[in-house]
């Protein structure tokens, strides 16, 4: 069986290229490209609120867009206004604090007095040795005729007024007109968002109209969700970091609790970069080191909380994106576009994860960037039995059975782990002794992962005989199928394959069970099956025949009409609907019938002597309980 490669394996020449050229245009447009972005982004933030304006107040769209633009932009300004004031008045006072500065910085050094003083001298001292005097000038020194220094002047033009003005107007030009664009921007797509949509939706193509309305029903929902819960957390932290340096002594609190609620929308750098102003500020202002103490724990107590209680339960999930991703991701943005680029990090790689996940040929951005698992979990563990790491292959199928219990780790991993193993060893990529290696150890971890669960040790009342069709990698699932029908009671006596067709049947004609499994696992084993099928059918017409194929579901119908035929009575293609026909084709009780004292005991079921045949155990048990 091949998989066929995903679309942006056959195109990576062309990605690569594509994504050089892209990268080239987002910095040559950097001047139209973030206030496009920025405007993006606060559309997304205030849409629900005009919504809720309409809904609510029954007012119109237009309307509703004004009043929330004039709040937000107005509640901006005004914190921007302070934040100025703030920023001013810090640099007027940082200078009369310039001494306090020089004396702890002399103490850190060693030149001035106190313990950091003392045991660097010390350091020095038993490093290099002290220092000697300084030697006297010779008379040969102080003999020279001293050379007469000529002094050089050096003076510039004189600015003119016009361009004095220009040298204080221009800085300040561009902020304003990008601040400018990007509140009609704003103004704009709230006003014309359903057109927007339309003609989004209408330049992909209409015959793709279904997964682009998810891809932007899903990029829209986890980014607005992402930037409201950031917003709304980083207020709060920005608030109580405000009130906390206020309450510790530390002056312009408003600006340190505003630049914090900014600089968290930076991951994971952004917190320390917040804390670390008003700690350097605290220990210029403060005369000794309690109060950048005081400030230091104050912080790592609230990011802590924050971060482990507060963020967990206001976002719920996580935005879709890796940790590392989100790192790689901060420093390409912030190369591409400076700053801002920190600020919109997050939020665009959350757009690329989605884009990745609707588009097939950048089907790679969700690859790289995604916190989703990169290998399924059947492929996680034959990647490492293939690497010969017995010992991490068990933990991922413990963790998988602890989520997912018995029945969903045999037939969500250890088969398909089995398939696939099967399928490199017809194609050569597993040598014989690496198959070997696989089936010793996928036994060893299916007995481990048994031993973990504490199954419960029930007497059997029923026996089913079970046996490969033609490959010792089909053994392995007799052992889960022994796993799971034990506690219910029915022993599976497994055979080998290396067992002939007559042996299996002299033992069937032994034990008389209730009933006969055949394991199949692809490629190959069909035939054989069905001639084991024909051979049983032959000589106990009455036997319950079941097929346990663990191959592709699409061909259950065909494979079903060619077993009935051979003379099976059941086609299974998991372990949950195995157990469930096999308990039925053997009438043993569901788990929560079987009565405690079927618990198994030394004198049999309950007390019950164990030559006693299997219905009429089944009696005196119905009538014990």
């Amino acid at each position: 069986m091949t998989t066929r490669a995903p679309a942006w394996h056959r195109s990576l020449p062309a990605v690569a290229v594509g994504a050089v050229i892209v990268t080239g245009v987002l910095i040559v447009a950097k001047p139209v490209i973030v206030p496009l972005a920025l405007a993006l982004l606060l559309t997304f933030v205030l849409s629900p609120v005009v919504a809720a304006l309409q809904q609510r107040l029954g007012l119109k769209r237009v309307y509703a867009v004004i009043a929330t633009a004039l709040l937000t932009f107005s509640v901006m300004g005004g914190v921007g206004y302070v934040v100025a004031l703030q920023i001013q008045g810090l640099a007027q006072d940082i200078t009369k604090h310039e001494k306090n500065i020089r004396t702890k910085i002399d103490g850190l050094r060693g030149t001035g007095k106190g313990t950091f003083t003392e045991l660097l001298k010390m350091f020095h001292d038993l490093t290099e040795g002290p220092v000697g005097p300084t030697p006297e000038a010779t008379p040969s020194d102080t003999a020279k005729p001293a050379v007469p220094v000529v002094p050089v002047v050096l003076s510039q033009p004189k600015e003119s007024g016009f361009s004095r003005i220009a040298d204080s107007v221009l800085p300040v030009l561009e902020p304003l007109a990008t601040a400018g664009l990007v509140v009609i921007l704003v103004i704009f797509m709230l006003m014309n968002h359903e057109d927007l949509r339309d003609r989004l939706i209408g330049l992909v193509g209409q015959s793709r109209l279904s997964s682009t309305t998810r891809a932007m029903g899903d990029a829209t929902g986890r980014v607005g969700r992402y930037l409201l819960s950031v917003l709304a957390v980083n207020i709060v932290f920005g608030v109580l970091f405000a009130a906390g340096l206020w309450l510790l002594g530390v002056p312009y609190g408003f600006l340190w609790g505003f630049l914090a609620a900014m600089l968290r929308f930076i991951p994971f750098l952004g917190t320390w970069a917040a804390a670390s102003f008003p700690i350097l500020l605290s220990f210029a202002t403060a005369p000794d080191w309690a109060q950048p103490l005081e400030v230091f724990a104050f912080f790592v107590t609230l990011d802590l909380i924050t971060a482990n209680v507060v963020e967990p339960i206001v976002f719920g999930h996580g935005t879709g994106v890796s940790p590392i991703a989100l790192l790689v991701a901060a420093a390409f943005w912030a190369w591409v576009w400076g700053p801002i680029g920190l600020l919109l990090a997050t939020p665009l790689t959350v757009c690329l994860v989605v884009l990745g996940q609707y588009v097939p040929r950048l089907g790679f951005l969700t690859l790289l960037l995604g916190n989703a698992q990169a290998l399924p979990p059947p492929a996680r563990l034959y990647q490492r039995l293939f690497a010969r790491d017995k010992r991490e292959a068990g933990e991922r199928a413990q963790e998988y059975a602890a989520l997912q219990g018995l029945e969903g780790v045999f037939d969500d991993m250890i088969v398909p782990a089995m398939v696939i193993a099967r399928r490199d060893r017809e194609q050569g990529a597993l040598t014989p002794d690496g198959e070997e290696f696989v089936l010793t150890a996928t036994r060893e971890i299916i007995a481990a992962v048994v031993a973990k669960q504490g199954l419960p040790a029930v007497e059997p009342v029923a026996v089913v005989v079970a046996c490969p069709a033609h490959h010792p990698a089909e053994e392995p699932t007799l052992d889960m199928l022994a796993a799971l029908l034990g506690p219910d009671g029915v022993r599976v006596e497994a055979l080998t394959a290396k067992s002939l067709p007559s042996e299996v049947l002299e033992r069937v004609e032994l034990l008389k069970p209730e009933a006969v499994f055949l394991s199949v696992l692809p490629p190959g084993g069909l035939s054989q099956a069905a001639y084991l099928c024909r051979q049983l059918r032959k000589k106990f017409p009455t036997l319950k025949i079941v097929i346990g194929w663990w191959g592709p579901e699409r061909s259950y119908d065909r494979l079903l009409v060619k077993m009935r035929k051979a003379g099976a009575s059941y086609v299974t293609t998991s372990f949950r609907q195995s157990r469930t026909q096999l308990r039925h084709v053997t009438d043993v009780p569901l788990p929560a019938e079987v009565p405690q004292a079927a618990v198994a005991k030394p004198n049999g079921v309950g007390g019950i002597p164990p030559s006693l045949g299997r219905k009429a155990k089944m009696k005196a048990i119905r009538g014990k309980s």
